[in-house]
């Protein structure tokens, strides 16, 4: 009698087991979202003749990487126009979202055309601001790059994501007889600034991709730079994204060591010196 209710015991278990499985302690892999402007933003390759190095990185990371960089932004516009709000709808807890900004950032606030009137920012990291007229003829109140960099950290934390901060690529302007990138650290100062201070991720984006350009020399580099100063092609693309690869590699900050594990073969194949 005893053996037989026990029997009965193990096939009930087995039964409500079979009806409601124990939950999967397999973790979610993290999603990569990137936050960025026209230089990683993903084009059309059949219809444009520029590409961000957002577009390849997918190649590089076993994790699903999600492209959010759009053109023409900068922090201000990015949080104004509700992408940043749209985001923080998408993002999971422990996801990763790396933030490369600075090449619609500085300007004037209020005046000329859109990127001085409403992607513009004050320079800095300080408290400072000034209210402007907007496009849309509304008072706005525009604060430093490092204070829509904070907002943008504070947010993830607040979502339970992990903010990394990235330097942003180069612009094709050279300088000492034409032999030397200026590598136009200011804004790059300034967001590694921020990820002291909030003790986030860093990746020296810059400095890998102007190391990458210089060897390369003035001409070949400026050839991958179809349409300006700017906007890379294909391969000034794919360089960026390899360099970015670069600086994961290289990258000291606990949250950069723990996206350099989800780098892939061909992620891990990426050689440069740190």
């Amino acid at each position: 009698m005893f053996f037989h209710s026990l029997s009965l015991v193990f096939l009930l278990a087995s039964f409500l087991t079979s009806v409601n499985p124990l939950p999967s302690k397999t973790k979610r892999a993290p999603t990569l979202w990137l936050v960025s402007d026209s230089t990683c933003a993903s084009y059309n390759p059949k219809r444009s003749p520029i590409q961000g190095f957002g577009y390849f990185l997918p190649e590089y990371f076993t994790l699903n990487v999600a492209n959010r960089a759009r053109g023409g932004r900068s922090t201000r516009s990015y949080i104004n126009e509700g992408l940043w709000v749209e985001l923080m709808g998408l993002i999971k807890p422990n996801d990763i979202v790396m933030i490369e900004m600075g090449h619609n950032d500085m300007g004037t606030p209020g005046v000329g055309h859109d990127i001085g009137r409403d992607c513009a920012v004050l320079s800095g990291t300080g408290n400072r601001s000034i209210q402007v007229i907007n496009k849309h003829g509304q008072t706005e109140t525009v604060y430093t790059f490092g204070h829509y960099l904070r907002s943008m950290v504070f947010d993830l934390r607040h979502h339970g994501a992990i903010p990394i901060l990235s330097g942003m690529v180069p612009r094709m302007i050279w300088s000492a007889g034409n032999s030397t990138l200026d590598p136009n650290r200011r804004v790059t100062n300034y967001a590694k600034q921020i990820a002291d201070e909030l003790k986030t991720g860093w990746v020296d984006h810059t400095k890998y991709s102007v190391e990458r350009f210089q060897a390369l020399g003035k001409n070949t580099s400026i050839a991958m730079f179809p349409q300006d100063h700017t906007h890379t092609n294909a391969a000034g693309a794919k360089l960026n994204a390899e360099t970015f690869v670069t600086g994961v590699k290289c990258g000291t900050t606990q949250a950069v060591k723990d996206l350099a594990k989800y780098l892939s073969d061909e992620g891990k194949s990426v050689m440069w010196r740190c």
